[in-house]
């Protein structure tokens, strides 16, 4: 079976980790990015299925992010998290190619279906 990997872009270290544990948990090899000048390199060499991709960074921002990934053609499916609920971010990242907008705090019975969605991969069978 083809091994399921995820790319988690956030700048809160502490954020990555806690998701890269959930992720690994469930037997998804789990890559974080929180220096983010490698970000491209990383996609590049690991080829992530999915990518979750924190809204709000410094010095880049998940924009920042978004636009670049249209610029270069990636089509990784991007799930956007963010602790900012504005209507107009939700729309303008789907825009740029954002396939979900998530909130923060997770909710993981609602990461666990865009799991199913995006991965097809189903964390109630491990």
């Amino acid at each position: 079976m083809n091994e399921k990997k995820i790319l988690v872009i956030d700048d809160d270290k502490n954020v990555a980790l806690m998701l890269q544990n959930y992720f690994e948990a469930l037997d998804i090899k789990t890559f974080i990015a929180v220096e983010l000048e490698n970000v491209l390199d990383l996609i590049e060499n690991e080829q992530p299925d999915l990518i979750f991709l924190d809204y709000r960074m410094k010095p880049h921002t998940g924009k920042d992010f978004l636009e670049r990934f249209k610029i270069l053609n990636i089509t990784i499916p991007v799930i956007m998290m963010s602790a900012y609920k504005r209507r107009d971010g939700i729309f303008e990242m789907k825009r740029l190619g954002a396939v979900e907008y998530i909130d923060k705090p997770y909710n993981f019975e609602l990461i666990d279906e865009l799991l199913i969605k995006y991965l097809k991969f189903n964390p109630k069978k491990k």
